[in-house]
């Protein structure tokens, strides 16, 4: 298998616990296993994220540390039962990718010698107070009503569990962000950089905040466009009117008003959209109704 490839859309969860180097993730394990005082880098196998479950957005990781099959998935402030069909999804496709990728396995699937695969455990890292949810989401109970004979479950890892270790601080670091963005009222860059100067001093996550510093800035900020914010901050007013926008640009037939009115939100400049030849006319159009759920 494959590791991950960072990519512009990356969050800090998957550059920091996906780096090749593997320290982090070894935190990451040492966190969730604190009783395994053996495990080394070197038995820790990053696996590929599959792009058609996490809409491009590379926020969940899997790894393997020897007979774990270990599987996290991010959850911000929207809470979600629905999370545990994704990691169904997500799980299968794992399987099916390990047991692929070992042509002799693959084999033995369809023969009568039985194969050997990773346990699974499944967490959900939720950015967020755990008030009345659940500790642990269960499919079989969330959308058989309890019975049936197929059932997947996942611990949840909430951002009040006061964890004094990496993930106690890498949920710190969304709970600042978030309190961030309030305060400087979405802006993107002034909040990313103050939560990076308050972890820093509060002795979260300092190391790699201090080295990678420049390069959090830019790929959060990448993240944090106006569909993510929809998406991972709940607000309603503002998905409402990304919605109507992009409903008027194809209501008047205009499908490439609809693209143009997506590029500008994920930040593309107005030049780099004119000079990828997108009539002058259209950009305008959707600016203005930019301009108009913005307001």
């Amino acid at each position: 298998m494959e590791k991950i490839k960072p990519t512009v859309k990356d969050s800090l969860f998957t550059h920091m616990f996906g780096d090749e180097s593997k320290e982090y993730l070894l935190q990451l394990y040492q966190a969730l296993h604190p009783e395994d005082k053996e495990m080394g880098i070197d038995n820790l196998k990053i696996i590929t994220i599959e792009n058609a479950l996490t809409n491009d957005i590379y926020n969940d990781l899997g790894f393997i540390a020897n007979d774990r099959l270990v599987v996290l998935v991010e959850a911000q402030s929207t809470w979600s039962v629905n999370i545990v069909v994704r990691l169904l999804l997500y799980l299968s496709k794992t399987y099916q990718s390990y047991i692929f990728s070992k042509p002799e396995m693959k084999a033995r699937l369809y023969s009568d010698s039985k194969i050997s695969i990773p346990k699974a455990e499944l967490y959900v890292l939720y950015a967020g107070k755990q008030g009345n949810k659940p500790s642990v989401l269960s499919l079989k109970d969330e959308f058989f009503g309890g019975d049936g004979p197929v059932d997947l479950r996942a611990n949840i890892i909430f951002a009040d569990d006061d964890r004094d270790d990496i993930i106690g601080e890498y949920l710190a670091f969304c709970t600042i962000l978030k309190e961030q963005l309030l305060l400087y009222n979405n802006d993107k860059q002034k909040a990313i950089q103050a939560t990076i100067s308050i972890c820093i001093e509060q002795g979260k996550l300092v190391r790699y905040l201090s080295e990678h510093r420049r390069e959090v800035e830019d790929y959060m900020f990448a993240l944090l466009n106006d569909e993510e914010l929809k998406e991972a901050y709940g607000d309603y007013r503002h998905s409402q009117g990304l919605e109507e926008g992009r409903e008027e640009g194809r209501e008047e037939g205009m499908e490439q008003l609809a693209e143009v009115f997506d590029r500008l939100l994920a930040g593309e400049t107005r030049e780099k959209i004119l000079a990828s030849g997108i009539a002058a006319e259209v950009v305008e159009r959707a600016e203005k109704l930019v301009n108009k759920v913005k307001a």
